[in-house]
């Protein structure tokens, strides 16, 4: 593959009536999702200048992922953007952005001559993209809150891919379903992925657990699944009702951690699925993968990917075993910079790259996560990170999900408050909580308070969203148990 989507068009010719991609009740064979990328590639073609900038906002994940690989195979940037932005945050960020072309749901229908236009029109002869040309940008929150743009080679997910199939074991036989939506860099790498090297890929308009299992359940044998553990934990739920699932092969979650309770329960739920773990970022692909021959530690991410080298501290002066400090990571996979936001924690040195989280490596090289630098709470004077706090919360049975914050605090600096969504009833439940946390950590990282909720608000990328619950907190927003 020289060039991320240079396999379409020959899969078209082996297997055109075959399935390639399916939303619900749409469907494309492999002819047809060609012919449709084509039609696009044209429109782009006409409309932007090869190694521009097209801006996505489209609803529909189908249209989404015709575009990108129309952008991308063109030689185009396609700059993945929500379409759920209010227009205030959506202008601010096309201001800095500054695309050539801007495709949404209107102009997609009206333009892009999917399935509407009896004619063809022909291609441009434009040379191939390749491995060093720039192909996705996409967005992660920043320092501020508002999104910061990273953008990518084709030759870093490339290697991405190679690592994929190494590692995972893929096979072209297997169908992927992604059960969220594509603005998430998990879901989309996992639709591209698999659409790039030959399989079948199922989306969801959006994350409904019953509707993913359902999915699932009717795929037959060889069924992958990409989810973040929070999703995951869903699925959990759902399938007490509706029962295991034994259709998946394998599970890939990243995201967060993976909670061992949580992983445990899931392998009740899918019984003869492999459950793989991996941890990196939007700015790095792979850093580290667990898979369940490689005997990982309670709480650790796994080892080194294939191909990365992984330092704490100081990639020249690294820290001992057991001590946290900075990830640093050196690869292949690694973006190519930021085209908006702010992002101080991100730093290079020397081919290295760190990125606001810290962790540390034990004795036998498995990473262990400590938080987010950008996340640490300094409260009477002790440093904490709120992802402990988090992780012991989230060990109780009768905790769903918990987001820990720092309020400003006139005697402390920051306060320490939970908010908690609950998987079923405990009684005087801030009470039990406060004990279960007391017995587990220090005086100082117990939270002052509890807040039970009903439900977390969560990300596009069903990942429990930080920034709401926490603004939720400060304005007094939903029921508090003191």
């Amino acid at each position: 593959m020289a060039y991320v989507g240079d396999n379409l068009t020959s899969f078209a010719t082996e297997k055109p009536e075959r399935s390639a991609l399916k939303c619900g009740a749409a469907g494309w064979t492999w002819r047809e999702l060609i012919r449709d990328i084509e039609a696009v590639e044209c429109h782009i073609q006409s409309r932007a200048p090869r190694g521009g900038r097209i801006a996505l906002f489209l609803h529909d994940p189908t249209a989404l992922l015709i575009c990108f690989f129309a952008c991308v195979r063109t030689g185009r940037v396609a700059v993945v953007a929500d379409a759920a932005w209010p227009q205030g945050l959506k202008s601010v960020t096309l201001s800095e952005v500054k695309p050539d072309l801007c495709i949404d749901d209107k102009s997609f229908a009206a333009d892009c001559g999917i399935k509407s236009r009896p004619e063809r029109l022909a291609r441009a002869q434009e040379a191939p993209p390749g491995e060093a040309d720039l192909f996705y940008a996409g967005f992660t929150s920043g320092t501020s809150g508002a999104p910061k743009g990273y953008v990518r080679t084709h030759g870093s997910w490339l290697k991405s891919f190679e690592l994929s199939n190494r590692a995972f074991g893929v096979t072209r036989a297997d169908r992927v379903v992604l059960p969220g939506g594509l603005t998430h860099s998990l879901h989309l790498y996992g639709a591209v992925c698999g659409l790039a090297c030959g399989r079948e890929v199922v989306l969801l308009h959006r994350f409904d657990p019953r509707a993913v299992l359902s999915e699932l359940g009717g795929a037959g044998s060889g069924a992958v699944l990409y989810a973040t553990p929070t999703q995951l934990h869903y699925l959990c739920e759902a399938a007490r009702r509706s029962g295991p699932v034994d259709t998946v092969r394998q599970v890939l979650a990243s995201g967060a951690k993976w909670r061992d309770k949580d992983r445990t329960a899931l392998a009740g739920v899918f019984p003869k699925a492999q459950l793989i773990e991996f941890y990196g970022a939007s700015e790095t692909s792979f850093i580290a993968v667990s898979r369940p021959r490689d005997k990982v530690p309670a709480g650790s991410v796994g080892r080194a990917a294939t191909g990365v080298q992984l330092v704490i501290g100081d990639p020249h002066d690294p820290a001992p075993a057991g001590r946290s400090g900075p990830i640093w990571v050196r690869s292949g996979m690694l973006f190519s910079g930021y085209i908006c936001g702010d992002a101080p924690q991100t730093r290079w040195r020397d081919g290295w790259l760190t990125f606001g989280d810290d962790g540390y490596l034990d004795s036998d090289g498995f990473l262990f996560l400590t938080g987010r630098g950008n996340r640490m709470i300094i409260t009477g004077g002790l440093n904490v990170y709120p992802e402990e706090i988090e992780a012991v919360l989230e060990d109780h049975p009768a905790v769903a999900v918990a987001v820990v914050a720092g309020l400003p605090d006139s005697v402390r600096g920051h306060r320490l408050e939970a908010a908690v969504q609950l998987s079923g009833p405990l009684p005087d439940a801030a009470s039990v909580l406060r004990r279960h946390c007391a017995a587990r950590l220090a005086t100082g990282k117990v939270p002052r308070k509890f807040h039970i909720r009903e439900n977390l608000p969560v990300t596009a990328g069903g990942k429990p969203d930080i920034q709401r619950v926490v603004s939720d907190l400060l304005h007094g927003e939903g029921k508090e148990d003191a």
